[in-house]
């Protein structure tokens, strides 16, 4: 695992390794109040790696999604 140095107080650096070790330290559930901070103030990063790996679909438009579902809904009730 890759380790990126995150600042503690004065110049001292720590790990991803050294936190998980740390993190580790932690009862469950702190473990678990710590992950939901986390993943809180990541969440938007997170989103947007996941947005711009997901083609634009622009050009789809609510009624293109409604027309598709009623075909859909359609022919699943012809089939026996």
């Amino acid at each position: 695992m890759e380790s990126l140095p995150l600042e503690l107080g004065g110049s001292k650096k720590m790990g991803i390794n050294e936190f998980l070790r740390l993190f580790n330290q932690f009862s469950k559930e702190e473990q678990i109040k710590i992950a939901e901070k986390i993943a809180l103030q990541t969440f938007a990063d997170r989103w947007a790696l996941l947005d711009s790996a997901l083609p634009d679909t622009d050009e789809l438009t609510e009624e293109d999604i409604v027309l598709e579902v009623k075909a859909t809904r359609d022919g699943e009730k012809e089939t026996p």
